[in-house]
C-alpha cells in the first residue's frame, strides 16, 4: 500500500513538472479564486508540496536557491509557510530574500525574529561568539502573513551574498490559500469546556472535536487552563490553542485507558512464540490519533490509514502534568527567558518525584491484573518495565498523511514528547519543547515514519532533541524505516542528544539532513546514533552540517553499537552498523569555565565511536564516515575503535585538555584516510 502511495505522488509531482516545462509556473501572481486543485496537495501545480527531494545529501553546483516549496497543511486562510534548499555553492550567502508577486517581502533573518522561538536564542549565541569562531548558521524559511482567503500568490527567493549583491531566483512558485474554515469554540454552550485548571473537560472537549466535520474544520482552545485526560483527532481538522489557552493533563490514570492506546511496534500475525518476545499495549497520549486496533497491525499503520490533513496550531500550552517541578522551579536562561525545571526522576523515585508518571506506575503496580493486551506477557512484571510502559506521553500520532504542527509549546510529559510513527509528509515548526528534566522526557520521536521536517523549534529537553526509532531486532527489520526527514533552523539545549538515532534501529534509520542548528549545553553527542551488537538495521546516508555547538557537556559525536538494551526485550538479530554520515562545517567548543565546560576526562571523548570486533564475535564495524571542515576547542581526545575506510579533511583540533594528542583509534580502525588535519595524526 505503501508503495502505491509513493507512485501516486511521483505521477502527481510529475504533472506540476510538466506544467513547469510549460511556462505556466512562469506565470504573472493571481488573485483569483481557488483552483479546482486543492491547496496544499503533494506536487498540485499551485501549491508545491515539499518532498522526499527537500532532503539533500550531495551537492549541486547551482547558484540558485533551490526547491522552494510549501509544506503540507501549512497554507490556511490567511498565511503560509516558505521552505527552500540552500544553493549547491552557499559559502558567501548570509540571507535570503522572499518575493512575492514579483515584489520584495522581507528577509528569511528578520523573518525569523518574529515568527521562530529559536531565534531570540540564536541571536544570543551568535551574540556570544566574540571571536567569530563558530560556524554560521542562516535561516532558510519564511512564514507569510496577511493573505486573503482563496487566493493565489507567487512567490520567489534570491540568496543575499556578503557585498549585498543576490543570487539568481529560485524559480517560482503559486500558492493559493485556503477559504476560512468552520470555528468550533470549547466553551460554547453546546459543550460547556471551563478553563479554570479544575473542572476535567473530556468529555466536553472531545465532543467538540466529534461534531466539528467540516472539512478543514477548527476547534478553538481559548485563554484559560482546560484540564483534560486523553483525547483523539480525526482527518481534516485544525486543533488551536489560542494564546494563553492552556491543556493540562488530568493526573488521574483512568482518563487515559489502556483499552484506548497503541502498540509502538506493530505485532507480527502470527504473533512471535520466542519467550524473549513481549509487546506492551501502552495507555494513550493526551493528544492522539491511532488506529482503532489500537496499531496492532501493520496494515492499520499505513500512513493516511487512521487520518490524513490534521493539525495543531496556536501560541498555547499542551501541560502532561508528568513530574513536580525541582525547588527552585523555574530558571533565567541564556537570552534571558523563563524555563520550567522539573525533576530529574526514574523507576526507583518515581512516587515520590511525578504526577501522573507516580499515579500511572502506581496503578499499574498495584493492579496487574489490568495491564491487558501484553503479548507473550510473563507472570511477572518488573518495576522497569512497568515504568517503561505505562506511562503516557504529551501527543501521539500514528498512521497520518500530512500532519502539521507549528507554535505550541509542549510541556511536563510522563514520559515522552511529541511521537510521531507510521506517518508521512509531517511537519514540526516553531514549537517550543520545554520538558527539563522529566525522565525520558525526549522532544521529537519519529517511527517508522518518511518525508518529514523539524524548523524552528526550541528545544530544552534533558534527553533527545529529535529522535529516530525503527524497531527492534529480528521482527522490527521487518517493519518501517523511519528516512527522509529534514532538521532545520533549531536552537537545541539541554537534551541527551541533538540528533539522535536508536537505539531500536532494525529498518534502518536513513536519509536524514540536519544543517544550520545551534546546539547549547548538549550533554550527550550534537549527532548521537546509538544501538546493539544484536539490533539489526542501523543508520545510514546523513549530512550533518552547517551546525555550532558550544558548552559541550561530552561527546560531540556518538556511534556506538554498545548501547544497554530496554528491558522490555526483543529476539536479536544481526548485528546494526552505522555508515555514510558526513559531518561538514561544524563547530565544536567544549568551553572551559566553571559553569559551562567539558569535564577532563577519557569517559567524555569528543568523538566517541564504539563498534568493531572489540565489542564481540560478529560485530559490525562501521564505515563511511566524512570529518569534513570541523573545528574543536576545550574537548577531550577522541576514542574511536571499528571505524573503517573513512576521511578526515580539514579537521582542527585548536585545544585539547591537558594538552592531550587527540587522535587515539583502537587496532580495528582500518582504511582511514586524513588530509589537512591538524595536530596530525601519528
Amino acid at each position: 500500500m505503501q508503495k502505491s502511495h509513493k507512485r501516486e505522488r511521483l505521477r502527481r509531482v510529475g504533472v506540476a513538472t510538466l506544467a513547469t516545462a510549460l511556462g505556466l509556473a512562469s506565470l504573472g501572481a493571481l488573485v483569483s479564486p481557488a483552483s479546482a486543485v486543492p491547496a496544499n496537495k503533494p506536487g498540485s501545480a499551485d501549491s508545491p508540496a515539499c518532498s522526499s527531494a527537500s532532503v539533500q545529501l550531495t551537492a549541486t553546483t547551482g547558484s540558485a536557491p533551490q526547491n522552494l516549496c510549501v509544506p503540507a497543511e501549512a497554507t490556511e486562510h490567511n498565511k503560509t509557510l516558505l521552505v527552500w534548499n540552500k544553493p549547491g555553492v552557499y559559502d558567501d550567502v548570509v540571507d535570503y530574500r522572499v518575493y512575492m508577486n514579483g515584489q520584495p517581502l522581507g528577509t528569511a533573518e528578520e523573518n525569523a525574529k518574529t515568527h521562530s522561538p529559536a531565534q531570540d536564542y540564536i541571536d544570543a549565541f551568535r551574540a556570544a561568539d566574540r571571536d567569530g569562531f563558530h560556524a554560521k548558521t542562516v535561516a532558510h524559511n519564511f512564514t507569510v502573513t496577511g493573505l486573503a482567503p482563496r487566493t493565489t500568490y507567487q512567490f520567489s527567493v534570491t540568496g543575499i551574498r556578503k557585498d549585498g549583491t543576490e543570487t539568481p531566483s529560485s524559480g517560482p512558485i503559486t500558492v493559493t490559500t485556503t477559504p476560512e474554515r468552520h470555528r468550533v469554540n470549547i466553551t460554547h454552550p453546546a459543550y460547556k469546556a471551563v478553563g479554570d485548571g479544575q473542572t476535567l473537560n473530556t468529555k466536553a472537549i472531545q465532543k467538540a472535536i466529534d461534531t466539528c466535520r467540516t472539512p478543514g474544520c477548527t476547534v478553538v482552545v481559548p485563554a484559560g487552563t482546560f484540564k483534560t485526560g486523553a483525547l483523539f483527532l480525526h482527518s481534516d481538522m485544525t486543533l488551536e490553542l489560542a494564546e494563553g489557552a492552556r491543556l493540562l493533563g488530568s493526573d488521574r490514570p483512568e482518563d487515559y485507558p489502556l483499552e484506548k492506546g497503541y502498540y509502538l511496534y506493530p505485532v507480527p500475525d502470527p504473533a512471535p512464540e520466542e519467550t524473549e518476545y513481549r509487546n506492551f499495549r501502552r495507555p494513550p497520549s493526551l493528544i492522539n490519533v491511532l488506529p482503532a486496533d489500537n496499531g496492532r497491525s501493520a496494515e492499520g499503520r499505513e500512513p493516511g490509514a487512521v487520518a490524513k490533513n490534521v493539525r495543531i496550531t496556536g501560541k498555547g500550552v499542551v501541560d502532561g502534568n508528568g513530574w513536580k517541578r525541582t525547588a527552585e522551579g523555574s530558571i533565567t536562561d541564556e537570552a534571558g527567558n523563563v524555563l520550567p525545571q522539573y525533576v530529574a526522576s526514574s523507576a526507583g523515585k518515581v512516587l515520590d518525584d511525578g504526577l501522573l508518571a507516580a499515579a500511572q506506575f502506581r496503578n499499574a503496580k498495584e493492579h496487574p491484573e489490568f495491564l491487558t493486551g501484553v503479548v507473550n506477557k510473563p507472570e511477572t512484571l518488573e518495576d522497569s518495565v512497568l515504568y517503561g510502559q505505562y506511562r503516557s506521553s504529551l501527543m501521539t500520532f500514528m498512521g497520518v498523511e500530512d500532519l502539521y504542527l507549528e507554535g505550541l509549546t509542549a510541556d511536563n510529559p510522563a514520559f515522552h514528547g511529541v511521537m510521531i510513527l507510521d506517518s508521512q509528509n509531517t511537519t514540526v515548526n516553531g514549537m517550543r519543547h520545554t520538558t527539563y528534566n522529566t525522565n525520558n522526557g525526549d522532544g521529537l520521536e519519529f517511527g517508522g515514519t518518511s518525508n518529514g521536517m523539524v524548523l524552528n523549534n526550541f528545544f530544552d529537553t534533558g534527553d533527545d532533541q529529535v529522535n529516530f526509532a525503527a524497531g527492534q531486532g529480528k521482527y522490527g527489520a521487518q517493519g518501517r524505516p523511519s528516512e527522509d526527514v529534514w532538521i532545520f533552523n533549531n536552537y537545541m539545549r539541554m537534551g541527551h542528544g541533538g540528533v539522535a538515532v536508536g537505539s531500536n534501529t532494525a529498518a534502518w534509520v536513513q536519509r536524514v539532513l540536519a544543517e544550520d542548528n545551534v546546539m547549547y549545553k548538549v550533554e550527550t553527542g550534537g549527532l548521537r546514533m546509538k544501538s546493539t551488537s544484536d539490533m539489526a538495521g542501523g543508520g545510514r546516508d546523513f549530512l550533518f552540517r552547517d551546525t555550532a555547538m558550544a558548552c559541550m557537556g561530552s561527546s560531540a559525536f556518538i556511534m556506538t553499537l554498545s548501547y544497554n538494551q530496554s528491558p522490555s526485550g526483543y529476539v536479536a538479530a544481526d548485528s546494526a552498523t552505522f555508515k555514510n554520515v558526513k559531518v561538514k562545517n561544524v563547530s565544536v567548543d567544549g568551553n572551559n569555565s566553571p559553569t559551562c565546560g567539558m569535564a577532563v576526562s577519557d569517559s567524555k571523548p569528543v568523538i566517541d565511536i564504539q563498534a568493531g570486533p572489540a565489542l564481540g564475535e560478529g560485530t559490525a564495524t562501521l564505515s563511511g564516515f566524512t570529518f569534513q571542515d570541523v573545528v574543536f576547542r576545550n574537548v577531550n581526545p577522541t576514542n574511536i575503535k571499528g571505524l573503517t575506510d573513512s576521511a578526515f579533511h580539514g579537521v582542527t583540533f585548536l585545544s585539547v585538555r591537558n594538552n592531550a594528542n587527540p587522535w587515539r583509534f583502537d587496532g580495528y580502525s582500518t582504511g582511514n584516510t586524513f588530509t589537512n588535519v591538524s595536530p596530525p595524526v601519528k
